[in-house]
């Protein structure tokens, strides 16, 4: 039973967005966007099912649902160590300096705090300012990058075919992390096509990231830290624009830690989940890892949670 106060499908469904976004501009370089094509049309139907399928009860309920919170719980820190991270040395390499990640760590896990202290409705209702404020950067951002991709760029293959598919499904796959407290969200909102052109959405967004960064750099676009960041400094010819698209993509970056602290509950469930994170993110170890492991982690916990059977016994879920 639904026990807390609903949640907007918009406002969840823009943070999933939003998260995707983060996750699509580190892989940019990397992902070929023919194949990203196939992966998210093979993804979105898939994710769709698996949101619609979410009724008013919890995901997390009975037996199999403790094992499952768990390795959510696990893996969401170990994803927010790595966030955390990324996000550190992309403003430590775009500002110049050296030396200071761990100062920037504190500071970016000052606001993911914040965002996990509180209701979970509060966190959804940000996130949906947050994107409105990202539409208008990605706007800016497509009209410089017309007159600076080269076609021929686009149509060099690097890389394996299948490796791109799947990233760019685990991009769309973003929306796992929704799906522990979905069930807030009134099934009626569900119905219909919002879930799907929202998830459609993400998907179409990550590859006309990788299309663009392709388009722009060629080749050079594997080789290169935070290449899509890179490529809006050429497009504008002056870092000053790679800094600043660079600050407003911290907004996706906060918002998937966020959607990652909340896979704790409420309470104090997030914050200990984001104390957890930051402990891995000064670990270090999360940079050793490829980057497919990402997306591949994403579609890992989309198959457990299509294995929840139906009919389970419930858990008791404490109300907001």
């Amino acid at each position: 039973m639904n026990t807390g106060k609903e949640l907007s499908l918009r406002q969840v469904l823009a943070a999933v967005t939003l998260a995707g976004l983060s996750l699509a501009a580190s892989q940019a370089g990397v992902v070929d966007w023919a194949w990203g094509l196939v992966g998210t049309a093979a993804a979105v139907p898939l994710l769709r099912w698996l949101m619609l399928r979410q009724g008013d009860k919890p995901l997390c309920r009975g037996g199999y649902g403790v094992v499952l919170r768990g390795i959510y719980c696990l893996w969401s820190v170990v994803v927010l160590g790595h966030v955390l991270v990324q996000s550190a040395r992309r403003v430590e390499l775009v500002g110049g300096s050296q030396g200071v990640s761990g100062w920037l760590l504190l500071l970016l896990a000052l606001p993911v705090l914040w965002m996990s202290w509180g209701k979970c409705a509060a966190f959804f209702r940000s996130g949906e300012i947050y994107w409105m404020v990202l539409v208008a950067a990605l706007v800016a951002v497509g009209l410089l990058a017309i007159p600076q991709v080269t076609v021929s760029y686009l149509w060099t293959r690097q890389g394996s075919g299948w490796t791109s598919a799947l990233m760019a499904a685990g991009t769309v796959a973003m929306a796992v992390w929704v799906l522990p407290y979905l069930y807030k969200v009134s099934p009626r909102q569900r119905q219909g096509g919002p879930v799907g052109r929202w998830l459609l959405l993400a998907g179409l967004l990550g590859v006309a990231l990788a299309a663009l960064t392709r388009g722009v750099l060629g080749n050079a676009a594997g080789e290169l830290p935070h290449p899509f960041f890179v490529t809006t400094g050429v497009m504008g010819e002056s870092a000053r624009l790679e800094g600043l698209l660079s600050a407003l993509w911290l907004i996706c970056d906060l918002v998937w830690a966020g959607l990652l602290a909340r896979v704790w509950r409420d309470g104090k469930g997030p914050v200990l989940g984001v104390l957890l994170g930051i402990a891995v993110a000064f670990t270090g170890w999360t940079e050793m890892l490829p980057i497919i492991v990402w997306p591949i982690g994403n579609l890992a916990l989309a198959v457990l949670c299509a294995l929840v059977p139906k009919g389970a016994e419930e858990i008791v879920v404490e109300g907001e």
